[in-house]
């Protein structure tokens, strides 16, 4: 039996602090194996000290670091004031899948780190360090070894319904859920087949030799049963949370999901969805089976932009439809979206900003353009030398502007997405109001002028505890009634 202890960094990433569903599919691996497994969740930088603490008194043959690209700044901290001790150190997480080997650049304190999913690996690493066995060899993992970095092969991906069942119950859970007013997130497929050149999955998906399985839905059966095991953790959820890339993709599986879910399981829940596949019978589906919420990726009000930068081909026109029809359903929408793009222009902003107040969302959120590595618009930021040379001080979407000031200033970019925020935040209101266009637009222009104190109270990191439980009524009632 190994004694792996796990440590997540979700440090002010723009998303309040929640699962990761690749660490929980891991550790339910790991225990089925009676592996010893521990999880520290860093959140703020006071963790750190709660780390040392864990990782004293756990004393691991195994310490995994799992993190994004904009958490480095935190795994530079945490390797620096924490005694890290172990057998093995090793990361998993995009950022290693996604520059690989660099890893070791950047952080020398690694002996190894995961390359893809890490169910599998992990176990079967977990499994030769507790038999004493030889690990340089293990699947999906590089390691460093005299002086040489060992590149081992990528196993195929798994089907779903052969990997063992997600366990959050070494996250703090059940803050998790009521600060979520109820809501307990899940993940049920896995990968997207779509090419956004913002996102990673056109680059993650090309690691594995099987990557035509890339996009995977587990059987019916078995995502009921994944649904109720997550349930009996906390029987008192009130809604559900659907966190797949693209829930609504196999409109098959969609429906058969609809009707056993409604039937075995029936609570409301929220999902994603690509305006491309919205149709009446898709929402006819959605509704009965219980779903309150859509969120959509709008991204930006400019077509070109959307098209040849980040690679979406639906039309304004397609957004509004789906919109418009998910309404006639009386199921909510959440309008996701940046600012700060490469080549986009106030012009271009201020489009971004008319369409959304033309699709009337019930809620929403703005970000700023944050360029993972190796994807295909990191390379053509790259190419016309439009990153911040500081860009790695950013550790979330909501801290600033990612590129240099070519196409807009970073004072410009800032107002654009202070606006967006700004009309989110006065959606929380109007959605529950109906008042004619023209008066909610004379509404909406009095909170531009206010944006500056509006943006006091829904500022990522405001410190001041009267805001902050603000804030977090707000959050509370906008999940309660709006989504």
């Amino acid at each position: 039996m190994a004694n792996v202890s796990l440590i997540y960094f979700d440090l002010h990433t723009g998303y309040y602090p929640s699962f990761n569903h690749g660490l929980a599919y891991i550790l339910g691996t790991l225990k089925r194996d009676n592996h010893r497994a521990s999880l520290i969740h860093l959140i703020d930088e006071n963790d750190l000290d709660k780390a040392a603490d864990a990782l004293k008194k756990e004393k691991p043959d195994l310490i995994g670091l799992s993190f994004t690209t904009n958490q480095k700044k935190y795994v530079r901290l945490f390797l620096k004031s924490v005694e890290v001790s172990a057998r093995l150190i090793v990361a998993g997480g995009v950022h290693c899948t996604l520059v690989k080997d660099k890893v070791f650049e950047e952080f020398s304190e690694l002996d190894g780190i995961c390359i893809g999913e890490g169910e599998i690996s992990l176990r079967e690493l977990c499994r030769r360090l507790a038999n004493s066995e030889n690990y340089i060899t293990t699947p999906n993992f590089y390691f460093k070894a005299n002086g040489e970095i060992i590149k081992n092969p990528i196993s195929p991906l798994q089907e779903i319904d052969l990997i063992p069942f997600p366990d959050y119950s070494l996250f703090n859970y059940q803050t998790i859920i009521e600060d979520n007013s109820g809501c307990f997130p899940m993940m049920l497929s896995r990968g997207c087949p779509y090419s956004c050149h913002n996102c990673c999955n056109h680059v993650l998906r090309n690691i594995y030799p099987n990557k035509s399985k890339y996009v995977r839905f587990p059987t019916i059966r078995h995502s009921i049963q994944i649904i109720k095991n997550n349930l009996s953790l906390y029987p008192k959820t009130q809604k559900i949370i659907f966190a797949d890339d693209t829930f609504t993709l196999n409109k098959k599986w969609l429906f058969e999901f609809c009707e056993a879910y409604k039937r075995e399981v029936n609570l409301p829940f929220l999902c994603n969805a690509r305006v491309e596949n919205i149709d009446e019978e898709v929402l006819k589906h959605l509704k009965s089976a219980g779903c309150k919420s859509i969120d959509f990726g709008v991204e930006t009000g400019n077509e070109w932009l959307r098209k040849n930068i980040l690679n979406r081909s639906h039309s304004n026109k397609k957004i509004k439809e789906a919109f418009s029809l998910t309404k006639k359903y009386g199921i909510k929408r959440f309008s996701f979206n940046i600012v700060g793009l490469p080549f986009e222009t106030k012009k271009m902003a201020m489009e971004t900003v008319n369409l959304n107040l033309s699709l009337r969302p019930d809620f929403g959120k703005c970000f700023y353009f944050f360029p993972y590595p190796q994807t295909k618009l990191y390379r053509l930021c790259v190419n016309f030398g439009l990153l911040r040379g500081d860009i790695d001080r950013l550790s979330g979407y909501l801290e600033g502007p990612s590129l240099n000031e070519v196409y807009m200033t970073h004072k410009e970019i800032k107002y654009y997405f202070e606006i967006m925020q700004v009309f989110f935040a006065g959606r929380l209101i109007l959605s529950r109001m109906k008042m004619p266009f023209f008066i909610e637009r004379v509404f909406v222009e009095i909170l531009f002028v206010l944006r500056k104190l509006i943006i006091i109270f829904i500022s990522f990191r405001a410190n001041n505890s009267i805001i902050i439980n603000i804030r977090k009524i707000l959050r509370k009632f906008a999940l309660k009634y709006l989504r």
